[in-house]
């Protein structure tokens, strides 16, 4: 595969890249390694709340040193216990809580592939664009190669006052405007590939012949940062269950055994003691902060479930513009073909009489300039379309990376 780069913009190159290859280094992008590590947090908290549902055993201990003592209070007393604990009922907090991680981890999943959809998206973009740079750059040079012909053959007729002085000038300012803007050209190469860095973690050189294999699916799926907000509203929703449990008792059971030490010649105490223990707590006045919680977390659910409605109202409209724009990008591609061939055929003709004096050189000019900037724009046309795929795959919720070819 032809490699489209060149060294002198990117010194040091390490990895290769077509398209496909690009989209496997993006597992390096910051971004997808930060939602990766939000995902597993997620995973962790709602290990932690399981398991802060299950019994509990706790031990400890204590000493007490007497000044005084008698039959009723000694000198010294050790003691030591086991204690086993269990809630029973919290008022379906526990039922909440758990609701609201299972939400929490499905979202931050879905959010970690919409992460991954949104920079294969972004290098895509930055793919065909570095393309349609490499094309008018192409153009470009060719544009130079043939002004610098065409300044060469006047400043020969020139010479022998077969042309005019006004008329190699201006061929001398094309060819230093041309140049000029293949300055701009290159430095617009670099700032993609400086950004395809970013996108992807380690410096690339890009190289053509990707597309991307494309039928419009009959029915779109919910894309994947729609299925986050989706899950984020569950979550809200749960949290509102929670802020409701105090509203009804907390019945716990707790199972302790103690061993006492109570070092003394006599005692009429135990030595040992298992004591098990129902408890039922029922907060029933608190100034009103149970209902302001409440409050708050129903306020919290009804921001999240707008934001959804306005995601998918905006997800839809996105759909439809993308739709439409990969419609507009198969007629330019036509549009581009036939202007291509009439500048083809206007330059042949112009060019003609321009060598044999007819029309002066203005009109050569244009014409040049007209069939290379209608080259380079068939080519852009070409990729934008393949951009555009892209862009209704993502808009439609199918998966970017396995439509590479």
């Amino acid at each position: 595969m032809k490699r489209l780069i060149f060294l002198s913009l990117t010194p040091l190159l390490l990895s290769a890249g077509n398209l496909a290859n690009l989209l496997e280094l993006a597992e390096q992008n910051h971004q997808i390694e930060a939602s990766k590590h939000y995902l597993e947090a997620a995973k962790a908290k709602e290990s932690s709340v399981t398991s802060s549902y299950l019994p509990s055993i706790t031990i400890g201990g204590n000493y007490i040193e007497n000044s005084e003592h008698n039959v009723f209070s000694y000198t010294r007393n050790t003691t030591g216990y086991a204690k086993a604990s269990l809630v029973l009922y919290d008022g379906g907090k526990r039922e909440a809580l758990m609701d609201q991680q299972e939400a929490q981890v499905k979202s931050a999943s879905y959010a970690l592939a919409a992460t991954h959809e949104n920079v294969f998206l972004n290098i895509i973009n930055q793919y065909y664009s570095y393309l349609n740079m490499l094309s008018l750059e192409e153009s470009t040079l060719q544009k130079i190669e043939q002004l610098e012909a065409e300044q060469y053959r006047l400043k020969q007729y020139f010479s022998v006052g077969s042309a005019t002085a006004d008329e190699v000038q201006r061929i001398i300012s094309s060819v230093e405007q041309a140049k000029v803007d293949l300055i701009d050209i290159k430095n617009n190469l670099a700032m993609i590939l400086n950004a395809l860095e970013y996108l992807v973690g380690t410096r690339v050189e890009v190289e053509a012949g990707s597309s991307i294999a494309f039928h419009i699916p009959k029915e779109p799926q919910t894309r994947q940062d729609i299925l986050a907000l989706e899950e984020n509203v569950n979550s809200a929703r749960a949290d509102v269950d929670v802020a409701k449990s105090p509203y009804l008792p907390t019945i716990a059971i707790e199972d302790t055994y103690s061993h006492y030490d109570y070092n003394k010649e006599y005692t009429m105490g135990l030595d040992k003691q298992n004591t098990v223990m129902l408890s039922l707590q029922w907060k029933i006045f608190d100034f009103g902060a149970t209902s302001s919680t409440k409050e708050a977390a129903h306020r919290n659910f009804l921001a999240k479930s707008s934001e959804l409605a306005y995601e998918k109202s905006r997800a839809k409209a996105s759909l439809n513009n993308a739709q439409n724009s990969y419609k507009s990008a198969l007629l330019k591609i036509d549009a581009a073909k036939s202007r291509l061939r009439a500048a083809d055929m206007t330059y042949d003709l112009v060019r003609k009489k321009f060598q044999m004096g007819i029309v002066n050189n203005v009109s050569y000019l244009d014409a040049l300039s007209e069939k290379y900037s209608a080259k380079a724009g068939l080519q852009s046309a070409l990729n934008d379309l393949e951009y555009q795929k892209a862009v209704v795959l993502y808009e439609m919720g199918k998966e970017i990376k396995g439509a590479i070819q």
